[in-house]
């Protein structure tokens, strides 16, 4: 196989609608990155992601989480979404070597590498980037235990 010395080129094409920034796999990774940072111990479930995922997208789930923080479980009746584009990024993760997987409270887990630790560092200094999500991330991902992620689960089992 002989590799060519010209560089390819690269063409841009002008689309109607420009990719919104959650759909972007490089925001996706920068946020499990928070998530796990600011986890205890620097790791999480994949439940546990998947409703900080929720909580950080719409206000109403960031109320719910609220809700279950401060232990009022029997209020609510919290179908979380689960993105298939979340479980790609979460490949991306432990492809990128951020994170490796593990198991707390017999669940897959997830915990942050001493690289995706580095990434967690710089990506808490700059103040300018992903504000929102830090806030609801440093408000709830420390504080929310396993076991309100059971409860989490188990509420939406008996909604459905």
């Amino acid at each position: 196989m002989t590799l060519s010395l010209q560089p390819e080129r690269f063409s841009f094409r002008s689309r109607p609608i420009a990719v919104p920034g959650d759909l972007r796999i490089e925001w996706r990774v920068s946020i499990i990155v928070l998530m796990l940072g600011y986890s205890r111990a620097k790791q999480a479930s994949l439940a546990k992601l998947h409703i900080l995922n929720d909580a950080i997208r719409a206000s109403r789930s960031e109320h719910l989480l609220e809700l279950v923080v401060k232990a009022k479980p029997g209020r609510m009746p919290w179908t979380f979404r689960v993105e298939p584009a979340f479980g790609r990024a979460v490949d991306f993760v432990v492809g990128d070597k951020l994170a490796g997987w593990t198991t707390t409270a017999d669940r897959s887990a997830l915990q942050l590498t001493a690289q995706g630790v580095r990434l967690f560092d710089a990506l808490t200094r700059d103040a300018d980037l992903l504000t929102s999500e830090k806030d609801v991330l440093a408000k709830y991902a420390k504080t929310m235990t396993e076991t309100m992620v059971t409860a989490v689960l188990s509420a939406a089992r008996k909604a459905k």
